[in-house]
């Protein structure tokens, strides 16, 4: 399969059909894979996130815009500028489908535009269009707008005003409703003065065997009608694991300093559920639609709250309103922000006040409006940087001594969902090559009453680590192969509504090419192993987390005593990926599986 590109170069407007080399598609697909090749390719370790030269890379997989549903989304990839390494951000919705059908596998910002503008994909027509009045406007009205002035079937990804202000975890947001996050794509944009890319295509994507296909999904609809972890996530949304992370210990309060939060059962998941009227539309045709918003009055919504919102702005910052969590998400969403990196940033100023560390801290524990009044902050230009706008790693260097508080991993904020309760997070968290965020892997069976069957077991580990490794391996393997050909990971990992099996046929009947299990597995070793040896070209952090959720137990609890057994976990991890034993991946390595020519 030819791999499409399109590569704009903003600073003299040139628009680029690129060349891939054959061999970047039978190793890495397309998405996520192709994502992550021209990073390589085009970036350099001397060319720094907010230098013209980084590119701002949006790309879906080859089942996106061919399949009714569950693939319609897309991968961002850039250099962050939180943490300076390799970047991927995942949003939901039908962009990545819009593009696909326009013609393109992949879109390519580079340079840096004069002034701000709208990137325009008509199908093969690209135009550069004056962003006018749209700045200014948050996220939701900017999608809106661009529909009104090009047409509905127009799809939308835009930054709001935090981009447009500096943040440096500032997100893109996909048509209103869908963030790409984390790690600060929406910088990246903002700095290259496009305010949004509009895209329309028309093209047809065809199906090899699409009665195969079809039967598929027909398969998929029918376990999702009957499971209990979709009916859960139908109900509530990602808050569907708020129950399971509270028995477990994992909703840790104040920053990680207390074991429970006081008043917690003002967030229970109910009570979300029983506010307002929520419309659970989710993206089109999903047989699983686990997007919601609230529908407060005739044409107006506000995001419902998932999992990492609940966490990060209740228990994390002591709050127990859930109005105030519900317009923090909103918030957070209208500004483009990322929601983790937010309520981290919040937490650890507000645990730096007390430690008198800084007397500049405008938020207090369980104060809702001054954490609203905080995020709104995150809009508005100032003469004088506000320091939450820097995100908790580069926080913790300016305040000595917090290092050991500060919840980030190589300068990228984790969420708030405490890793001494949930080990396999916790190790997913400290070896990501993207920073400290579970999402590269989205491993969440510790959340859930049951694994799935088809997940792998050791029982040759010590029974304090058994499966920890071995199951992070298989996540992060099944999530990149799902994220390069184009496939919703949170249906296939989140809800475990897709099974393995699926994705293999999947790829078979679309593209009549035969993929087995094992050739499916191999992809998803090559694409981690690539990143792997990207993110230490770009000098990878170390792989740990603070010393808070590393060394110190919490002292009550379903968790108390419980700490990630790190020093057994990393050393094994890097063993069974077949890496050095400081994480590296071996010229061998790279060889035995075909990339040796690409990294």
């Amino acid at each position: 399969m030819t791999l499409r590109t399109l590569t704009i170069s903003l600073a003299d407007r040139r628009v680029l059909n690129d060349v891939v080399p054959d061999a970047v598609e039978p190793a890495l697909l397309g998405g996520r894979g192709l994502g992550a090749w021209m990073l390589g390719a085009r970036v350099g370790a001397k060319i720094g996130p907010l230098s013209p030269d980084n590119q701002l890379i949006f790309a879906a997989g080859p089942l996106a815009g061919r399949l009714p549903s569950m693939s319609g989304g897309f991968t961002v990839t850039t250099r962050s500028p939180l943490t300076r390494g390799i970047a991927h951000g995942w949003a939901l919705g039908g962009w990545g489908a819009a593009l696909r059908r326009a013609g393109y596998d992949a879109l390519a910002l580079t340079g840096q535009s004069q002034e701000w503008c709208v990137v325009r994909i008509n199908d093969g027509q690209i135009e550069l269009l004056a962003a006018g009045k749209l700045l200014g406007l948050d996220t939701v009205d900017t999608a809106r707008a661009l529909r009104r002035a090009l047409g509905d079937e127009y799809s939308v990804v835009c930054i709001g005003p935090a981009g447009e202000a500096g943040v440096s975890y500032a997100s893109i947001v996909a048509d209103g409703s869908y963030a790409a996050e984390p790690a600060g794509a929406g910088a990246v944009m903002a700095h290259k003065r496009i305010k949004a890319i509009a895209v329309r295509g028309t093209g047809e994507l065809a199906l090899a065997d699409a009665a195969r296909v079809h039967a598929v999904i027909a398969a998929v609809e029918r376990r999702a009608a009957s499971s209990d972890v979709a009916g859960d996530l139908r109900a509530y949304g990602g808050l569907a694991f708020a129950e399971r992370a509270e028995e477990l210990g994992a909703l840790s309060a104040r920053n990680g300093q207390e074991s429970a939060l006081r008043g917690i059962a003002n967030l229970h998941r109910d009570e979300f559920v029983d506010r307002a009227p929520r419309d659970g539309r989710g993206c089109l045709g999903c047989p699983l639609p686990c997007h919601a918003a609230y529908t407060s009055e005739p044409g107006e919504a506000s995001a419902y709250p998932d999992l990492d919102a609940l966490a990060g702005f209740g228990p994390r910052l002591g709050i127990t309103d859930p109005e105030t969590v519900v317009a923090a998400s909103d918030l957070c969403l209208r500004l483009g922000i990322d929601a983790v990196a937010m309520s981290a940033a919040l937490g650890f100023l507000m645990e730096c006040s007390d430690r008198e560390l800084t007397r500049t801290a405008a938020v207090a524990w369980g104060d809702g409006a001054s954490v609203l009044a905080a995020i709104r902050r995150m809009g508005q230009k100032h003469e004088k940087r506000d320091i939450l706008s820097l995100g908790v790693g580069e926080m913790a260097e300016v305040y000595w001594g917090s290092a050991a508080f500060a919840p980030q991993v190589k300068r990228l904020a984790f969420g708030a969902l405490d890793l001494r309760a949930l080990p396999l997070l916790a190790l997913a968290t400290a070896v990501s090559p993207i920073g400290g965020d579970y999402r590269y892997a989205m491993a969440m069976e510790e959340l859930l009453p049951a694994p799935p069957a088809w997940l792998p077991n050791d029982a040759s580990a010590p029974p304090a680590l058994r499966g920890v490794v071995a199951r992070l391996i298989w996540y992060e393997r099944f999530a990149a192969a799902l994220d390069a050909a184009g496939l919703c990971r949170r249906l296939a990992l989140y809800a475990y509504q897709i099974t393995p099996g699926e994705v293999n046929e999947l790829l078979s009947a679309a593209l009549g090419r035969p993929f087995s299990g094992a050739d499916v597995a191999a992809l998803g070793e090559r694409l981690v192993t690539f990143e792997r040896a990207l993110a230490h070209r770009y000098d990878l952090g170390e792989d740990t987390l603070p010393v808070r959720w590393r060394d110190e137990p919490l002292a009550l609890g379903a968790a108390a005593g419980k700490l990630p057994a790190l020093d057994d976990l990393i050393p094994d991890y890097y063993r069974r990926h077949g890496w050095d034993p400081d994480g590296r991946p071996t010229p061998a390595r790279l060889v035995e599986l075909g990339i040796d020519g690409l990294v």
